[in-house]
């Protein structure tokens, strides 16, 4: 086994049930790649292709409203796979972009690649299939949030389930995340 590929092995080991060397065929599929703090994975009006395992670092989904402010629309942390998913499968122009908030190191496949796995390893369509309901279950439950929680509680469970994030994040990124302004999150962290 490749030492580099250890985490990512462990990751689709954890994803579904599925024998060593199966995963590690799958695994070798993926390309190493390394991304700097502030470097777009994907730019708006851009086609996604990467569908990237992020090992270490952390990137952020964001677009612009209709003033040109940025509204960052999602967080991810290690270990999670990073891809705009509307634009990656219906091969059309995203309306977001993914940028690194870190360094980040991870693995890449492409569109092509990814389905040629799930042509060729029925096993990865499991795999496929568990990251998007574990990426659906999540907008839903952040999109609730949004209507039927307040400010502070959104802050609460962000400080409680994704420490991470309120370590690491620019605070601004962190306000428009939970859809408030730096001046209310900034009374929010007073309070804790």
């Amino acid at each position: 086994m490749n030492k580099k590929q250890a985490s990512l092995l462990n990751f689709i080991q954890q994803v579904i049930p599925i024998n060593e060397i199966e995963a590690q065929e799958i695994a070798n599929t993926f390309h190493f790649t390394e991304i700097k703090k502030n470097t777009l994975l994907l730019k708006e009006n851009d086609i996604s292709d990467d569908y990237f395992y992020l090992e270490k670092g952390l990137m952020r989904v964001f677009l612009y409203d209709l003033e040109g402010n940025e509204i960052t629309t999602d967080i991810f942390t290690e270990n999670n796979i990073v891809f705009e998913i509307t634009s990656f499968f219906n091969r059309v122009t995203s309306e977001t972009n993914i940028q690194a908030i870190t360094d980040c190191i991870g693995y890449r496949i492409s569109y092509k690649e990814l389905n040629r796995l799930f042509h060729d390893k029925p096993t990865f369509r499991d795999f496929g299939r568990a990251i998007l309901v574990k990426e659906f279950i999540a907008s839903k439950k952040r999109n609730y949030a949004m209507i039927n929680q307040t400010a502070e509680q959104r802050y609460q469970h962000l400080l409680t389930s994704r420490p991470e994030i309120l370590k690491h994040v620019p605070l601004k990124y962190i306000a428009s995340y939970l859809g408030i302004t730096d001046s209310t999150l900034s009374r929010i962290r007073k309070k804790k």
